[in-house]
């Protein structure tokens, strides 16, 4: 039996994939069906306990086609949480996809040469960019230049004026934006003006 917290983070789930569907719909955006001879691949940065890994999965992997297997690298500087973030993914038992868990300071994931700059997606949800706008300007360029040229950047906020920052920082950082969306669905939070991915955005890169 679920519990309320667990019932609540699968409402919340359920309406970021509706948000997503709806965004990519808007955006206009195709990949080649079939893809281009491997995984797809998410990057979801700062993703904390990552609860969204399933979602993103179900939602690109349609998006894309339907039938890719998937790859989702998920980063954060907080061990604690990667490590819960690991073990939901352990035991979702998706065998078909890889989810793999980075302790990074998202700002500086560019020296993980490895990881390549393939990706379909780049992800961040509930963007901080007020937090401090110099770091958050450095990790959206660092997710732009991790994306492949037709990939796409996507990301949630939990605020009116802090979304609205963020858009003009990702433009600054060379994105161009496709689609910016309201959530009715969004769940209001105790701070004011708060609520659960309030707003979504998809951008790609500038041609």
């Amino acid at each position: 039996m679920p519990t309320e917290l667990e019932t609540l983070y699968r409402a919340e789930n359920a309406a970021l994939d509706r948000l997503l569907r709806g965004a990519l719909r808007q955006s206009g955006a195709r990949w080649p069906e079939g893809g281009l001879g491997g995984p797809l691949q998410i990057l979801d940065l700062a993703c904390g306990t990552c609860r969204e890994a399933s979602t993103l999965v179900e939602v690109f992997r349609d998006f894309a086609g339907g039938d890719r297997d998937v790859r989702l690298v998920g980063a954060d500087i907080r061990d604690r949480e990667l490590e819960e973030a690991a073990a939901r993914a352990r035991a979702a038992g998706r065998s078909r996809d890889q989810f793999e868990f980075l302790t990074e300071n998202c700002a500086q994931i560019g020296r993980h040469r490895e990881l390549g700059r393939d990706f379909d997606v780049a992800f961040m949800r509930h963007q901080n960019y007020w937090n401090d706008p110099a770091v958050w300007q450095r990790i959206f360029e660092q997710g732009l230049e991790k994306l492949r040229d037709d990939g796409l950047l996507v990301m949630t906020s939990y605020f009116d004026r802090e979304h609205g920052l963020a858009l003009e920082a990702l433009e600054r950082a060379g994105a161009e934006l496709v689609v910016s969306a309201s959530n009715e669905a969004s769940r209001r939070l105790e701070a004011p003006g708060k609520s659960v991915d309030r707003h979504v955005a998809v951008f790609r890169k500038k041609r």
